[in-house]
């Protein structure tokens, strides 16, 4: 395999799971064609400037990181760098509880998280100035999508509502808010919270989305074991 098709392997496994919408929108990023961009996905290959600035709009400012991304994803390996250049550290919490702050719900300032997630950057892709936060998932409605005991990345500063996406939102239990991780739709008198497990009915909740909304879900790992 040449370093064409590791491009192309970094080049698609980035976009995945990038916030970026469309082809259109990484050739405004990357300031080429959007013709291009189509081209690179599939067949055609660039040279080494154009091949950078695809790189660096994922933020590698080496593009040969950016092919050494492209092999490991060809044979079917994840990134395993540890190092901070390329890695975020993540606040981890356990309980999930909840604060009032300035722009809505955040996580307890006062609870210790449980850990720190290292999450590489381009996981992350647009959102590492972000206050990102993760999440231990301690209930079983949303499975088998996102099972007990998962890790879901929530992005409090993320909080513009899309139909049908998921959210951790704000789920006062026993006097206590606690952050859960739910399908939200829009219903005329407010929102519907939907679990992936049929054993919880939808929840209907007239709060404003101010305060119901923690962030979006952005990321999920079935276990801790898997990161």
């Amino acid at each position: 395999m040449d370093t064409t098709d590791h491009f192309r392997a970094a080049f698609r496994y980035c976009l995945k799971h990038s916030d970026f919408k469309s082809q259109k929108a990484v050739a405004e990023a990357a300031q080429i064609a959007e013709s291009s961009v189509s081209e690179m996905l599939t067949k055609k290959s660039y040279g080494i400037k154009t091949q950078a600035k695809i790189a660096k709009i994922f933020g590698y400012d080496d593009v040969l990181d950016f092919l050494a991304l492209g092999r490991k994803v060809s044979e079917g390996q994840m990134p395993v760098k540890d190092d901070a250049e390329h890695h975020i550290r993540i606040p981890l919490y356990a309980s999930g509880k909840l604060a009032a702050g300035e722009n809505g719900m955040i996580f307890d300032p006062y609870e210790e998280p449980a850990s720190t997630l290292m999450i590489p950057r381009h996981e992350v892709f647009g959102r590492k100035n972000h206050h990102l936060a993760g999440l231990l998932v301690g209930g079983e409605s949303m499975s088998p999508i996102i099972p007990k005991g998962s890790v879901v990345i929530v992005d409090p500063d993320d909080r513009e509502f899309s139909n049908n996406k998921i959210y951790a939102v704000n789920y006062p239990q026993n006097g206590e808010n606690i952050a859960a991780v739910k399908r939200v739709q829009k219903w005329k008198h407010g929102f519907v919270l939907l679990s992936s497990n049929p054993e919880y009915p939808p929840e209907l909740s007239e709060s404003d989305w101010r305060d119901l909304c923690v962030g979006r879900t952005i990321w999920v790992w079935k276990s801790l074991e898997d990161m």
